[in-house]
């Protein structure tokens, strides 16, 4: 099929649909505590996260099992596995299966979450190439929301019917699987700036230790969503479902404005994200009613669509070509170590601060927001000063 076709782009573009899916049922958290009596808060949100370590371990291991079997074979098998132990729970009240299930879905999205990214650009070049980072990055949200907003309404069934979303994963594994061909092509760069080795250098750790805490943010505002809810008395499980969709609703929709973001808040663009982000948080913390707080989680949203593909961007624009997969595999792992350990963060910092309610997360969530906002912008002050000095120096050798 041609690459420029509508549904290969589809088919292509699907695999990055169950790249966030597994935060889809964290809002069955509740009802699967008053099961699980037996197992602690903690253990029942490590049900969660631990899909993040799955998803850590296999990203390392993915170029691997593509060395071995290919790039479509990795992407089909790792489909696979996620649609076959995501709906594993449906099945079973054993602590055990369900926390190897959960492991085993981040594990299938692993193998291909890179993929997801790489494959884009070994098809395709220049703008087409851009523009289809950007709806990659939108389809993910828009179908994220939709696969949380169906969990709020198979909840109706109980916690076991709402791990029956992932039986959704059959749709980009039927249309990866017929449309896009065992071989695929690698085109040529465009450019290749500064050395031509395959090296680490600073951008790629800052964006990995900026996306360790922005993720480690997220997955507690939206995890803790149901118990500050109930805590405050104005929302139900199916409320948060649906409040915590807008998350990523919002995020399409900003993912989708980002170039013209870009354009208009320039390097700040990250910065004054996690400011909107930590003003938003703040706004959730006072928030007495159900309406107020969907308010705040929409424009955090809105803010988590600015700040990501800035991150996607600027590591983009300070890494060498040949080192570009070596800088999103970082990434990845920063987010997903970041969300993997986000129960844990938190659990130690309302210990440190004798902590014990809910909410209580949100205001530790905003200080954090806040950190990340003020390294920003001392980091795009720093950029800023160093292309001043380059076109300083450049103006001077023309003169010269």
């Amino acid at each position: 099929m041609n690459k420029h076709s509508f549904w290969f782009k589809v088919a292509l573009l699907s695999i990055a649909t169950l790249t966030n899916a597994a935060a889809a049922v964290q809002v069955t958290v509740p009802l699967i505590h008053q099961t699980l009596g037996g197992h602690s808060q903690t253990d029942i949100e490590l049900l969660m996260s631990v899909s993040s370590l799955g998803i850590l371990i296999f990203v390392l291991l993915s170029p691997l099992v593509t060395r071995l079997i290919g790039n479509k074979r990795t992407v089909v098998l790792g489909l696979l596995v996620s649609v076959i132990a995501g709906v594993t729970p449906m099945f079973t009240e054993n602590y055990t299966i369900i926390l190897a299930s959960r492991f085993l879905f981040g594990a299938g999205v692993g193998l291909f979450n890179s993929l997801s990214f790489s494959l884009i650009s070994m098809y395709y070049t220049g703008h087409e190439r851009d523009a289809l980072i950007g709806y990659r990055d939108a389809a993910a949200a828009m179908v994220t929301t939709l696969l949380t907003w169906v969990v709020g309404f198979l909840m109706g069934g109980g916690w076991h019917a709402a791990f029956g979303v992932y039986a959704l994963g059959a749709i980009p594994l039927v249309l990866f699987g017929l449309l896009v061909p065992d071989n695929t092509p690698v085109v040529e760069e465009e450019h290749v700036t500064a050395s031509g080795h395959v090296r680490v250098n600073g951008a790629m750790i800052f964006s990995a230790v900026f996306a360790f805490f922005w993720f480690t943010a997220y997955f507690g505002i939206t995890v803790k969503m149901a118990p500050v809810f109930a805590e405050r008395g104005y929302g139900t499980a199916a409320d948060a479902s649906f409040v915590t969709g807008l998350v990523t609703a919002f995020q399409f929709l900003s993912s989708l404005l980002f170039g013209q973001i870009k354009r208009l808040l320039g390097r700040y663009s990250i910065a004054i994200g996690a400011t909107l982000a930590m003003a938003m948080v703040f706004i959730l913390i006072q928030s007495q009613s159900l309406i107020v707080s969907a308010v705040a989680v929409a424009g955090y949203g809105f803010a988590f669509g600015m700040v990501m593909p800035g991150i996607f961007s600027n590591l983009a624009a300070e890494t060498n070509a040949v080192s570009q997969t070596l800088g999103s595999t970082m990434m990845l792992v920063g987010i997903n170590v970041g969300v993997s350990a986000s129960p844990y963060v938190l659990k130690a910092l309302n210990g440190w601060f004798n902590q014990t309610t809910e909410i209580a997360n949100y205001v530790i969530i905003s200080f954090m927001l806040l950190l990340l906002a003020i390294v920003a912008f001392m980091k795009a002050a720093i950029r800023h000063e160093r292309h001043t000095d380059k076109l300083g120096e450049t103006a001077r050798e023309g003169k010269g």
